[in-house]
């Protein structure tokens, strides 16, 4: 029960990595225009884009630079889902995804240790 919320953890990052991957093999991009800029919140920019006459939006904190309201941009999106879309590649979002594995798998593998640790040491020691 102790590692549990690591476990949960691990599960969602492969599982978000693998969700990414999947949208960056057919990824479209189109180019979409920075509507608002919230710095307050992680300084993420509001965007909106057309596809096939319909508006889209998104918001989303860009890697590379610091945008302005007004300014072009790229927009990645899924074409089968283009409210899944984001301005970043979705391939550099899955591998971002997994960024805090290491970390989460080293913490359960510390609380195994340090379980199989003290049970040792709990032990009565043998008789010869």
């Amino acid at each position: 029960m102790i590692v549990l919320p690591w476990g949960i953890g691990v599960a969602c990052a492969i599982y978000e990595c693998h969700v990414d991957r999947t949208v960056a093999q057919r990824e479209t991009i189109i180019n979409g225009t920075i509507t608002a800029h919230e710095p307050a919140n992680h300084n993420r920019y509001g965007y909106s884009f057309s596809v096939n006459g319909k508006s889209y939006s998104g918001w989303g904190s860009p890697r590379k630079e610091e945008p302005h309201i007004g300014q072009q941009v790229t927009v990645f999106y899924d074409p089968v889902d283009p409210t899944t879309n984001a301005l970043t590649d979705f391939a550099d979002l899955a591998t971002n995804s997994l960024g805090a594995l290491p970390m989460l798998l080293f913490g359960i593998g510390a609380v195994a240790f340090f379980i199989r640790y003290r049970r040792r040491q709990a032990r009565p020691p043998k008789l010869k």
